[in-house]
């Protein structure tokens, strides 16, 4: 058991360095840079540990007070909702231009909250600039003011030191350090398919920012959620987009995605109902086939489709031939913006995941083996017969199986193909991919253990 870590959100007007201070922090590049303005749009969270206090640090969007578009009302209520979160706050501003109106506004509202604060001056790149543009900050009558460079570190020690002496006394809660029965979730997708309003209806609250306009999530969210006595750890990303179509700031975004994907057991691919299954999404599960995840498949906006006999049906139909490697996995029709069906997202979660670390017993894939092998045997090419000696699964998540056999160049890839397909159909393995890795063995007595010599012989 560990404390559980206190929570310090990185606030201040946009284009300070806030995402810069953030990653510097946290010793990744986690959250997106760009000198555009608006760039961090969600709230990323990371832990970073200074001093023996575990700190949790927020990195949220700009603080705008008067913007009223659809985003900058969205932004500004989850930079509100992180500051009420937090112990203490760090008000990040910029040593080279002196206080703004805008920084004002970020200083009005942090007064609010009654949370202790550390002003970070940032951008203080050399000396002369900090001993100048220190005291312009003096006004606001803050007891820790540190002057930082997010870009070469300077200073970052002296602030972390800061905002650990500004942490409140309070009684530690705790949290498990275990995580083997931490399920981690990725909502993968187009642009504007729902992932941020499904995200939004699994967790019961608006956790990610969710607009009509495409794009609008960049960073991966994650969110913790617990489920009759299981965690699952959900992670928002951004909508991904063939590569020909990627501009700008949404490069990072992409990669981005495909971070999300990697680190989770189970992704959810989302579909647009009412838009069909398109070039697009096919390459986007691929992404998710080709890590090695576990999969869900939802189609989502259901509600939205006039219904027919059987429209389920031929829609899934659809979506299996478009997506052939997805064919394993199972299909949700559920609408993230009321709720339709979207209780069985954790129970097809659940089984697929079970899937994703099943272990199957040496001696009882052995024994199947033999079983496959006799209804259908090696063919061989030119003449040549491979020796199949056994079986092993040698690891999970995905289940990776290991043939040991004999002239394997032999080995037509269809038999290959066969065999993993009666891997599946004997095993099951619903939502998870199956990975059958081939190798030379030499050394095996071929005439005890080569199921496929023995199978030709009784043939002759």
């Amino acid at each position: 058991m560990t404390q559980s870590p206190y929570t310090v959100a990185i606030v201040g007007r946009t284009n300070v360095g806030k995402s810069t201070l953030f990653n510097r922090i946290v010793g990744q590049r986690i959250s997106i840079v760009d000198d555009r303005r608006g760039v961090t749009r969600d709230v990323i969270a990371r832990v970073f540990e200074w001093n023996r206090k575990r700190i949790r640090f927020l990195d949220t969007g700009g603080y705008e007070k008067t913007g009223q578009s659809e985003i900058e009302v969205g932004i500004r209520q989850h930079i509100e909702e992180a500051v009420e979160l937090a112990d203490a706050l760090v008000l990040v501003v910029d040593i080279t231009s002196g206080p703004t109106s805008e920084d004002e506004e970020a200083v009005e509202l942090i007064r609010r909250s009654g949370h202790p604060v550390v002003v970070a001056a940032n951008k203080a790149d050399n000396v002369k600039r900090e001993k100048e543009g220190l005291a312009d900050f003096l006004h606001w009558g803050f007891d820790h003011l540190v002057a930082v460079s997010a870009v070469n570190g300077n200073g970052t020690g002296d602030l972390l030191d800061a905002v650990v002496e500004t942490l409140p006394e309070r009684t530690a809660e705790i949290e498990p350090d275990d995580e083997e029965d931490l399920i981690r979730v990725a909502l993968v997708g187009r642009p504007n398919v729902g992932k941020s309003t499904l995200l939004n209806q699994m967790v019961g609250e608006e956790r990610s920012l969710v607009t009509s306009i495409p794009g609008t999530t960049r960073d991966p969210v994650d969110t913790m959620v617990e489920r009759e006595g299981t965690r699952f750890l959900l992670i928002d990303t951004a909508g991904i987009r063939r590569r020909g179509k990627v501009e700008g700031i949404e490069k990072y975004a992409v990669s981005r995605a495909q971070l999300a994907i990697e680190r989770s057991d189970v992704v959810l691919l989302l579909v647009d109902a009412a838009e069909k299954v398109t070039e697009t999404d096919a390459h986007v599960f691929g992404l998710a086939y080709e890590s090695g995840q576990a999969a869900v498949l939802l189609v989502n906006k259901w509600d939205l489709i006039e219904k027919e006999t059987d429209t389920a049906g031929a829609y899934a139909k659809e979506i299996r031939e478009t997506c052939k490697f997805l064919a394993h996995c199972p299909i949700v029709f559920i609408s993230a913006k009321t709720g339709q069906r979207t209780h069985r997202i954790w129970e097809e979660i659940r089984k697929v995941y079970g899937s994703y670390t099943l272990r199957i017993p040496t001696h009882e894939l052995n024994q199947s083996l033999e079983a496959w092998v006799g209804r259908r045997s090696p063919p061989g090419i030119r003449g040549r017969h491979p020796n199949l000696h056994y079986l092993s699964q040698v690891g999970v998540k995905p289940p990776t199986f290991v043939l040991f056999a004999s002239n394997t160049h032999a080995l037509h890839f269809s038999y290959e193909r066969y065999l993993t397909n009666q891997i599946r159909a004997t095993y099951g393995f619903e939502g998870s991919p199956v990975r059958l890795v081939v190798r030379e063995d030499r050394e095996r007595d071929q005439r005890k253990r080569s199921f496929g010599a023995s199978e030709r012989s009784r043939g002759k």
